[in-house]
């Protein structure tokens, strides 16, 4: 019976109040927890007695050491770390990293890599390759790869931020690109072409030159990939988050 009394007294006091506070009777949103139990009587608590306390507001947010919050989980962190331990180890094929913004505070999903494929381009021809702006990688690592049926690999990496584009390295299988550069035009960053002397050819067709090409940045997510081998290649573009 008394079991009985308590599940009753539950429902009414659900359906008659809209609001529960815990250790405080100024609830300032749907559920409210005074930690501190040093919240006023009648209106909002200052910003140090929000500090032990925890809300959750009509609008379905949830405060943290504030009593206003403005997105789902809205956390004063109070210049501490956060501790969030066993977490499972994952790397997938696409990344995602959490970003967070010194200015706002907001913490929102960002991408770490992306990458794109190129057309197969002719032996001396061109073609752009775009990594879409939603990607919002604006300064970063680029890896450019190509390689051909003998199970051989041309690997090169790049810094870029904005129209800068500086060149790293380069190597087809074991031997080290030879690099040249010039101005790349109106509003385009540095050309890079890069040879690899002495690789030796392939059954495909490939000689000495196929792995040789010409990069330049021709607008803030366009890359223009010259092919200036002796047969037709495809490379994959991609940029990694600095």
């Amino acid at each position: 019976m008394k079991k009985l009394f308590i599940i009753l007294y539950g429902l009414f006091f659900t359906a008659g109040y809209a609001q529960l506070g815990i250790n405080t009777t100024s609830v300032q949103g749907v559920f409210q927890v005074d930690g501190g139990k040093d919240n006023p009587v009648s209106g909002s608590p200052s910003a140090a007695q929000q500090r032990n306390d925890f809300i959750t507001t009509s609008a379905g947010n949830v405060g943290i050491g504030k009593t206003n919050p403005q997105r789902k989980l809205d956390i004063e962190a109070d210049n501490q770390p956060l501790n969030i331990q066993n977490l499972l180890h994952q790397i997938p094929a696409d990344h995602n990293i959490l970003v967070r913004d010194e200015i706002t505070g907001d913490v929102v999903s960002a991408k770490y890599s992306y990458s794109v494929n190129s057309a197969s381009i002719p032996a001396g021809s061109s073609s752009t390759v775009t990594i879409p702006s939603t990607i919002n990688i604006p300064t970063g690592i680029l890896i450019i790869r190509a390689g051909n049926a003998c199970g051989r690999t041309m690997i090169s990496t790049y810094i870029y931020s904005g129209m800068s584009l500086g060149h790293q390295s380069s190597v087809a299988r074991d031997k080290m690109g030879v690099i040249t550069n010039s101005p790349g035009g109106a509003g385009a960053s540095v050309s890079w072409g890069v040879k690899f002397p002495n690789v030796l050819g392939c059954a495909d067709g490939g000689n000495a030159t196929q792995f040789d090409y010409t990069l330049v940045k021709t607008a803030s997510d366009t890359y223009t990939i010259t092919n200036n081998g002796n047969i037709a290649k495809s490379y994959v573009v991609t940029v990694f988050r600095l």
